[in-house]
């Protein structure tokens, strides 16, 4: 019977802990259901639906000012017209300018050419002229012509 009556009352001690826990266990669950925080935790929840319906509002405002940001972009232009128009007017002015210079430049050379072969044409005829007038200093050119074509040739 000894060992009975230990048994007894082990349980019973064991009995009386878990009736102590259970009276713990039901005053934290009152502090737990009437406390505060849960109080605090629905203020929360209506600070952060004001949040996110301030953010929302903010965001809406970035969004139409992007937005009106685009369209001046795309209505301002980075070179204005008159810039442009007036590059190009440069740019084809200096083209024909050049054009005309080159072309002056090729008609003078034909001018020049044309100039030398009327000149020797006029020269040697007026030589002719006075050759033949002068036929002792068309003897004296011709000695001299013969020497110089000598000493190119050394």
């Amino acid at each position: 019977m000894a060992k009975l009556d230990e048994i007894t009352e082990l349980l019973t001690d064991e009995l009386e802990g878990l009736k102590q826990m259970l009276v713990q266990l039901k005053t934290l669950t009152k502090e737990l259901t009437s406390s505060e925080t849960v109080k605090d935790i629905s203020s929360t929840r209506y600070e952060l639906k004001e949040l996110n319906k301030t953010q929302e509002d903010h965001f809406k405002r970035q969004d139409t000012r992007t937005i009106q940001i685009e369209e001046q972009l795309k209505k301002s232009q980075i070179i204005p017209e008159w810039l442009l128009f007036l590059v190009c007017m440069v740019l084809i002015l200096s083209l024909s300018i050049s054009g005309y210079l080159g072309y002056q430049v090729a008609q003078f050379g034909e001018e020049k050419e044309k100039a030398f072969e009327e000149g020797s044409a006029y020269i040697s005829t007026e030589l002719k002229g006075y050759f033949i007038e002068h036929p002792e200093a068309y003897k004296t050119f011709l000695d001299w012509s013969k020497k110089e074509v000598n000493s190119d040739l050394k």
